[in-house]
């Protein structure tokens, strides 16, 4: 059953042997003798392809939830239900991984020892059943509805810029202002708007800048170097105003949230992954607070 996973995972027999420092021939006659006492095909085998059949999907999915009732029985029986060991695979986004997820699982490392994290950070979008990720987290609005997911924070985005910036072209009062100004912003937006609310006034503004970038971490570091405005919630910007490399703009008006999602591929989450989530939430709250960055500016 392991195995099988394994391979649907990887979706190819030989990288799930090279994990598994088997032989891909083992592997396959493992997973054909799975099939015969199945009485059932479980994966649809092309030249190039390997896919799930639909029998392998309802499979894979009772697989999983049996596999990880077993784990924790075998736990229990043994004593070691509070001592969870293993391979822990987080996905997430460099600068989130950079600021929030690397120093929660320093302190979770201290407090599980025998648990191992391998963590993805990439600002590309991870396929969480092919590099067998056992959590992700996503930032904004969710795609991918075939997901399981919890919502574990909101961020809320304000302006930041540098005060060499503010110096050399002024500070703007209202967002009506920002047409005059320059911004970093996200390569991905073709005309990009900002819109930011104070109480139940909502202004769109729309804005440009002489600076795009892919990576929120490359954004962070043109405002702080003097390009532009940028809008960006309190977990990416914190490490350069501890550095008092960027201060807030129009402090009264905040951006749209960002929802923080902890997302993975199927069943109940649990073991490492239910623990890691808990343990990570207090410290994706203190992040994304704003209170926080006032009162240490205060």
């Amino acid at each position: 059953m392991r195995l099988f996973i394994r391979v649907a995972d990887a979706g190819s027999f030989s990288r799930a042997a090279a994990d598994l420092e088997l032989g891909q021939p083992t592997v396959s006659r493992r997973v054909q003798d799975l099939e015969e006492s199945l009485g059932t095909t479980l994966f649809q085998r092309t030249t190039r392809a390997l896919s799930l059949t639909e029998a392998g999907t309802r499979f894979y999915k009772r697989a999983t939830d049996i596999l990880t009732e077993y784990d924790e029985a075998e736990a229990e029986a043994r004593g070691l239900e509070h001592q969870p060991v293993g391979l822990l695979r987080i996905s997430c986004s460099h600068s989130f991984g950079r600021r929030v997820v690397a120093p929660a699982a320093t302190s979770f490392l201290g407090a599980w020892p025998n648990i191992r994290i391998d963590l993805i950070s990439d600002d590309a979008i991870t396929d969480l059943v092919a590099e067998g990720v056992d959590i992700a987290f996503r930032l904004g609005e969710l795609r991918d509805s075939s997901l399981m997911a919890k919502k574990v924070g909101e961020a809320p985005q304000v302006l930041w810029a540098s005060q060499s910036y503010l110096d050399r072209r002024g500070t703007p009062q209202h967002p009506d202002d920002l047409a005059a100004h320059d911004a970093v912003v996200f390569r991905h937006s073709r005309q990009p708007t900002w819109e930011l609310r104070k109480g139940n006034e909502t202004v769109e503004a729309k804005v440009d800048g002489p600076f795009r970038a892919s990576s929120g971490e490359t954004l962070l570091e043109a405002a702080a170097g003097g390009l532009g405005l940028f809008l960006a919630p309190a977990w990416l910007a914190s490490e350069c105003t501890g550095e008092i490399r960027l201060v807030r703009v129009l402090p009264d008006w905040h951006g749209p949230s960002l929802a923080i999602h902890a997302v993975w591929s199927s069943g109940k989450l649990r073991g490492k992954a239910k623990l890691f989530i808990d343990h990570a939430e207090p410290a994706i709250a203190a992040a994304c607070s704003l209170t926080r960055l006032e009162v240490a500016h205060s």
